[in-house]
């Protein structure tokens, strides 16, 4: 027979009134904790000065200072001293250890910003302060590269030449390169475009020995030659869309290449994970500035992101082709730790 309604109220405050008296609902230790969390909430979250959080909750000031002490001593307060760019510095710090480059910079992208963007901007902050009227500034071609016109806009003008240092890409690939990057970059500092109408990867070692030697060709690789700073892409995927050689290589020419131990290319030239350059028949089809020539230059700056990209990072850092560094943080954090090989 179901219990009265009534009987079943009396029961159930009952119950609730032995909980109430309890240990385990009258817990001192739970409630002073609690007040002190809101307490400390109150001065480091809000800001809220002592005085002003004592008249609110109705204690003396001097009781609030115990009570932020007490907040801190137990650990509900935990005091951390960081910085946005602490991770980034550590990790410049060891590859610049590491690899012994001059400059590192790895760049903080801010949240929904790729990687390629952000060094594309720290690569546009570093050109405002280095250039000045009457240089030239050698580009060769990348990812980053291709968003470099639109980081330039608004960069103060100033008489420059830009100098295309390598080939245009294959059809294939989905990046700005070639002329069409060369012009842009020279239109947003105000300079002057020397491009050449060749590919990077001619058809035949004969067809880049013909095209190397015509006269704009060769005056274009010349003037590559004698630049005062080159920015230079490194590029590991050689079948990705977004690689310079997408559409030029085949799958046996990319299986032998790795077969030779490639790990990534700079100016289309290829190097393995000591930094040697590789000896193959794709070297005399390459049209651009050679890696003894890119030696030479006074001021070489490499752009990469992404952590695919670090095992060719490290093997252009050991080739002594990078005087200044400019990476993203995820491919900084794999260069770092790269488990040490080819040397």
């Amino acid at each position: 027979m179901p219990q009265d309604s009534n009987e079943i109220l009396a029961r159930r405050l009952s119950i609730r009134s032995k909980l109430t008296a309890s240990l385990w609902a009258e817990d001192p230790a739970r409630d002073r904790g609690m007040r002190l969390l809101e307490i400390a909430r109150l001065y480091y979250e809000h800001g809220m000065g002592q005085a002003e959080i004592a008249q609110a909750a109705g204690l003396s000031r001097p009781t609030i200072g115990r009570m932020l002490k007490e907040a801190r001593e137990v650990g509900i307060v935990r005091i951390q001293v960081s910085h946005p760019f602490e991770r980034s510095v550590a990790l410049e710090r060891a590859i610049h250890s590491r690899y012994g480059v001059q400059h590192v910079r790895a760049s903080a992208q801010a949240p929904q910003e790729s990687g390629f963007r952000a060094v594309a901007g720290e690569c546009v902050a570093l050109l405002d302060d280095l250039l000045v009227g009457g240089m030239r500034l050698g580009l060769t071609n990348g990812r980053v590269h291709s968003l470099l016109p639109d980081a330039l806009v608004g960069v103060r003008h100033r008489a420059v030449e830009v100098v295309q240092m390598s080939g245009r890409a294959g059809q294939s690939s989905r990046i700005l390169d070639g002329a069409d990057l060369i012009e842009r970059v020279a239109d947003r500092l105000g300079g002057r475009a020397v491009t050449m109408p060749a590919p990077l990867l001619a058809p035949s070692a004969q067809a880049a020995r013909d095209l190397r030697a015509t006269p704009q060709v060769r005056a274009v690789l010349q003037s590559a030659s004698e630049v005062d700073v080159a920015l230079i892409g490194i590029g590991a995927g050689f079948r990705h869309p977004a690689s310079v050689f997408s559409g030029a290589l085949t799958a046996e020419m990319v299986r032998r290449m790795h077969n030779l131990g490639a790990v990534g290319h700079v100016v289309g030239r290829f190097l393995d994970a000591s930094g040697e350059e590789i000896h193959s028949l794709l070297e005399d089809r390459v049209i651009g500035t050679s890696l003894s020539e890119l030696r030479r230059v006074p001021l070489v700056v490499a752009l990469a992101a992404g952590p695919e990209k670090a095992p060719a990072i490290a093997a252009a850092l050991r080739a002594g082709l990078i005087d200044i560094l400019l990476v993203d943080v995820v491919a900084a954090q794999e260069l770092a730790h790269l488990p040490e090989r080819g040397l």
